[in-house]
C-alpha cells in the first residue's frame, strides 16, 4: 500500500511540475555576442519564444551560464524584475521599457523611429540624440544593435544550415 501512494504522490507532483514550466513554441540555435554594463557574453545560445514570451539560454563551452527570461517579468541569475528594472540596470535608462524585448525578437525598436528598408530586404533603424547613437540592423539571419555613446551591442546570428555558408 505504501508504494502504491508513493506512486500516486510522485504523478500528482510530476503532472504539476510539469505544467508550471513554460512551453516556447520556437527554439533556435544562435551566436549571440552581448556587451552591457551587465552582461558580457560571446558564444551559443538559444532563443525561444512563444508570442510576446522570450527565453535566451546562453552557453559557454557547451555549459549552461545564464537564462534570461522576458514575460511578465524579465527573469535572470540574479533575481526576476519588471522590464522597466532591467533596462536601466542591463542596457541604458532612456531605453523603452520593452527594447531587449524587441531585439530578441527582431522588431522595431523605438516605436520604428528612424527605419529605413534596404534593397536587399534588410532593416535598419538610426537613432541618434545627446545620449545615444543607435545603429539597429535585421535581416539575412543576423540582428545587430549598437549605441556607440553608450558601449552597448547585441548581436545575434543564426547558426542555421542556411546562413552557414553565407
Amino acid at each position: 500500500m505504501r508504494k502504491f501512494s508513493i506512486l500516486w504522490v510522485s504523478l500528482f507532483i510530476l503532472v504539476l511540475g510539469g505544467c508550471s514550466a513554460k512551453h516556447y513554441t520556437q527554439s533556435e540555435p544562435k551566436m549571440i555576442v552581448l556587451k552591457t554594463p551587465k552582461l558580457k557574453f560571446a558564444d551559443t545560445g538559444y532563443i525561444r519564444t512563444d508570442g510576446e514570451a522570450v527565453e535566451v539560454e546562453l552557453f559557454a563551452a557547451g555549459m549552461a551560464v545564464e537564462k534570461i527570461t522576458i514575460d511578465k517579468e524579465v527573469c535572470v541569475s540574479a533575481g526576476c524584475m519588471s522590464e522597466e528594472t532591467f533596462v536601466r540596470d542591463y542596457l541604458y535608462h532612456d531605453y523603452p521599457r520593452d527594447t531587449m524585448r524587441q531585439i530578441l525578437l527582431g522588431r522595431d525598436i523605438f516605436g520604428g523611429r528612424g527605419k529605413e528598408e534596404m534593397c536587399d530586404a534588410r532593416l535598419f533603424q538610426f537613432i541618434r540624440n545627446d545620449e545615444m547613437d543607435i545603429l539597429y540592423r535585421r535581416g539575412k539571419g543576423e540582428i545587430y544593435f549598437k549605441d556607440r555613446l553608450n558601449g552597448l551591442m547585441i548581436k545575434i546570428t543564426d547558426l542555421g544550415e542556411n546562413n552557414a555558408t553565407e
